[in-house]
């Protein structure tokens, strides 16, 4: 075997202990993981997996430092220009280039959310609080809906305030919840303009049989040809929420219309950022 065979093995090695590590949620061992595969020989995917582990751990300048250094190998790597963008925007609102721990933050895996005509719904958050937490919010990460009279509240896992839903929906589901029905949720896109959750029904209660929890054109779900690696790769994809071709409804679904530019709205196309990067599944 020449050096330069031992050189790519031990660097194959490395990086397939990087995207464990990542995949558990293992930041502090992911930079040094990837911190070694770079001094065995630059590469952008390990900086910009070194910027993910970085972010994760709040250490933000050094994840943005992580992220010009992809730059500086390939000035037009999707993920490295994304996340630099959005670092300069966290680091000018910081007094101290810091945010909070999410090393606890759950993933969900969204293939979850394929699911029939119905259950599934995507939405976009109102009042959307402007906090760290907030913005350190990831693409896949759950998220708790809370009911409040009428209102229904998003959280983080910690227990941090996100948004509530837009009022039509949160009176429906607050109906729903009220009478036993159970509903799972997740980030499905983030950016400094809004945040967009994904909600399923997971339980129906006899109760509520044959009412539908989300009729007409809220019914949407994850396009079925999408089929991610992990949960993790959803966190370094741009999510397009575009227009859906008219959905027909099942004939037994109740005649209700949620007048609301949501309704517009589906996840008819998830594109991949990373162009050829195969090595980020763990983002």
């Amino acid at each position: 075997m020449t050096k330069q065979d031992e050189k790519l093995r031990i660097r194959r090695r490395l990086q397939e202990q990087a995207v464990n590590m990542a995949s558990h949620s293992r930041w502090q061992d992911a930079i040094k993981v990837n911190s070694q595969i770079i001094e065995i020989e630059e590469d952008a995917d390990a900086y910009n997996r070194l910027g993910k582990a970085y972010f994760e751990v709040g250490k933000l300048n050094d994840a943005h430092d992580a992220y010009q250094n992809t730059l500086r190998l390939n000035p037009s790597n999707g993920i490295a220009r994304k996340n630099v963008v959005r670092l300069e925007t966290l680091l000018a609102r910081a007094s101290t280039a810091t945010m909070p721990d999410r090393t606890t933050r759950q993933m969900v895996d969204l293939r979850l959310f394929i699911t029939e005509i119905g259950r599934t719904t995507v939405t976009t958050l109102i009042d959307v609080a402007k906090t760290p937490s907030v913005d350190a919010i990831v693409t896949g990460e759950k998220v708790d809906l809370q009911l409040s009279g009428r209102n229904i509240i998003v959280y983080d896992t910690d227990g941090n305030v996100i948004g509530r839903l837009e009022p039509r929906l949160a009176h429906r589901l607050s109906e729903l919840m009220a009478g036993g029905n159970l509903y799972a949720s997740a980030v499905a896109s983030t950016n400094s303009q809004h945040v967009r959750i994904l909600i399923r029904e997971t339980y129906q209660d006899p109760s509520q049989r044959g009412r539908v929890s989300f009729p007409g054109r809220f019914s949407e779900g994850l396009p079925r040809d999408y089929i991610p690696a992990t949960s993790l790769d959803l966190d370094e994809y741009d999510e397009d929420l575009l227009e859906e071709e008219s959905i027909e409804e099942p004939e037994d679904m109740e005649e209700e219309n949620f007048n609301s530019d949501e309704e517009d709205l589906g996840l008819d196309a998830i594109e991949q950022d990373i162009n050829d990067d195969d090595d980020m599944n763990e983002e």
